[in-house]
């Protein structure tokens, strides 16, 4: 019987897929299916409308930026306000056009809302200013938000893949990118609304290139070095431009030009030392020196609201009392309570957040190999390197913690460590391949189960979240979306809101709202009435369950900064009575505040829109 041979491009396809380049494209599509499919279940059943303020801010500056109203904001804080305004009077410009114009925002660095004003640009108006079509679905806008961090998501994926496979193995690569996709903390990150996916991705490439700066001058397999011909000042000028990058992203990235320079400057030979360290600075400077000017001149500050990030958390302006002043002395912090505040958020930090900070227990394996020498010159340093960064990273986050880091504990942009994770998860996997190297396995499947049993434990978390229940799409709290919706879009266009969630109310509403004051009608230089009396008149007051619902004895009873919680608390044993003398004369409905809302404005805008 004779046989027909198949035809030969099959022969080769299927000897391809066995055996050669096919193989490694069968697996990285099969990686690629398995995440895309992750994306899918997370997407239906793990992602959240915005949770945190942060996430809700940095979007209405980058709408106010698409819209063409400049760099402003529409959350007006009273300090900003008391920093900005004798720049004002300085310029020959009326302070009261900061409230009634455009306010220029002075608390963000501006890459990230000119990223996101793109992205809006490119959007229909119904997406950007839709509305969730029902309980269970998220705003247009904020699905786009989500997709482009997951794009810098799977790039991030992407880099730590290549790194893995060029710098070690194979599986080396392919293990770092399952640490990190299966951790269910990236995962939040990624859809949070927060420039964490694409800070990891700047820390990842800073690495990189500072380590292969530190390796140039190792020998190779000829004995002379790899680096011959290296040009270390160019290479430390794109160092310093990738940090550049990072700062204009999060002030807190300048941190890492500490380490990165000390680390660069002490693996390269000394004849290019000052030279390439010098580039790297020089580099960073130029790139920051203009958006530090521009804050400069508009407060005062080269950071401007967040220069002043030391001093919020200490006695003299617990939880967001700075931000909400509208006179803050200054003077009362003195160093010791900084450094205070530093050692106690960092003692925190390194008890509660290092451990978890990979959502899972294979962060062991970092500690662990971060405390092991390694024979490979290359990963000593990158152990350095990490060291470095780490312990540049715990303090630095401790310095900067602000009441948003109260707000919510891990999923904040003060959460610096979360940049540090995916650089982590490759260091982890190869002390992890380390530690199964120094076994001797009777048989290879007992050397596979070893590898992949541990690898599905840290997967498990993660799964879990996908599985049933279905997990609620609203947020709540701080604030549950579909009544901050209705209370809002009573209101007329243009109005001024007071509010304990302003940035709430400027990206849901599409209103200019302001923080809390810290008093009503009992101190001038920190009064409701400074501002609606002499500046721009407020049209309304929103209270949500961030003031309604607070502790009787320690907050509405003993806290002076809880005038408006004692204000709501007067509206219910009054039964509706607002406090003869406030402007505000008209509350929405009796069954919001027993809800925790209360929404008091100055007409029944209501009446007029039911009519």
């Amino acid at each position: 019987m004779q046989y027909k041979e198949p035809p030969k491009g099959i022969q080769e396809l299927i000897h391809s897929l066995e055996e050669g380049q096919g193989r490694v494209w069968l697996h990285r599509f099969i990686v690629l299916l398995l995440t895309l499919i992750a994306f899918a279940l997370y997407h239906v059943d793990g992602v959240r409308n915005f949770s945190t303020a942060e996430a809700m801010d940095l979007a209405q500056v980058g709408r106010s930026l698409a819209e063409g109203r400049g760099f402003s904001t529409q959350v007006i804080r009273p300090l900003s306000l008391h920093l900005q305004s004798p720049r004002a009077v300085a310029q020959g410009v009326n302070p009261r056009q900061l409230l009634v114009a455009a306010h220029p925002d002075i608390s963000h660095p501006p890459l990230y809302p000119a990223v996101l004003a793109g992205l809006f640009k490119g959007l229909p108006d119904r997406w950007l200013y839709g509305v969730e079509a029902g309980p269970r679905q998220r705003p247009p806008a904020e699905v786009a938000v989500g997709c482009l961090n997951f794009a810098g998501f799977l790039g991030l994926a992407f880099l730590l893949f290549q790194l893995g496979r060029r710098w070690f193995d194979l599986p080396i690569g392919v293990m770092a990118v399952i640490i990190f996709v299966g951790s269910k903390l990236n995962w939040d990150f990624a859809f949070s609304g927060l420039p964490t996916m694409w800070l990891g991705l700047l820390v990842v490439a800073v690495a990189a290139l500072a380590l292969r700066i530190g390796g140039a001058t190792d020998p190779g397999p000829d004995g002379r070095p790899q680096g011959a011909g290296f040009r270390h000042a160019r290479h430390g000028a794109l160092l310093g431009g990738l940090l550049g990058l990072g700062f204009l992203v999060s002030y807190s990235f300048g941190f890492l030009l500490f380490p990165v320079a000390i680390c660069v400057g002490w693996w390269i030979p000394a004849a290019a030392r000052w030279r390439t360290v010098g580039a790297l600075l020089l580099a960073f400077t130029v790139l920051v020196a203009p958006w530090i000017a521009r804050n400069q001149i508009r407060s005062g500050l080269p950071m401007g609201i967040a220069t002043l990030a030391p001093f919020s958390g200490t006695p003299a302006f617990t939880d967001d009392r700075l931000e909400r002043s509208q006179k803050p002395d200054l003077s009362r912090v003195r160093p010791a309570e900084v450094l205070a505040k530093v050692l106690t958020n960092s003692q925190f930090i390194l008890t509660n957040d290092v451990p978890r900070m990979f959502g899972n227990w294979f962060g062991a394996f970092l500690l662990v190999g971060l405390l092991l020498p390694m024979g490979d010159p290359r990963m000593n340093r990158f152990r350095w390197l990490l060291m470095a960064l780490l312990l540049t990273l715990v303090p630095a986050q401790g310095l900067i913690q602000t009441h948003l880091s109260s707000q919510s504990s891990f999923l904040n942009s003060e959460n610096l460590l979360a940049w540090f994770v995916p650089l982590a998860s490759l260091f982890a996997a190869v002390v992890f391949r380390w530690a199964l190297d120094t076994f001797d396995f009777p048989y290879p499947l007992a050397r596979w189960m070893a590898t992949v049993l541990p690898v599905a434990l840290c997967l498990m978390p993660f799964v879990a979240s996908l599985l049933p229940p279905r997990q609620p799409v609203m947020a709540a709290p701080p604030y549950y979306l579909p009544v901050i919706r209705e209370l809002l879009g009573y209101l007329p266009p243009g109005s001024l809101v007071l509010s304990d969630m302003p940035a709430a109310v400027a990206w849901y509403g599409h209103l200019d709202a302001m923080p809390l004051t810290l008093r009503a009608g009992q101190d001038p230089k920190e009064d409701f009435y400074q501002i609606h009396d002499f500046q721009r008149p407020f049209s309304a007051l929103l209270l949500t369950p961030l003031t309604c619902d607070q502790l009787w004895h320690s907050r509405l009873l003993n806290d002076p900064d809880a005038v408006w919680g004692r204000f709501y608390m007067d509206y219910l044993l009054r039964q509706g009575n607002i406090p003869t003398g406030f402007p505000l004369k008209f509350a929405f409905g009796d069954r919001y505040p027993e809800n925790g809302y209360l929404l008091v404005a100055d007409r029944p805008h209501w009446r007029a829109a039911r009519n």
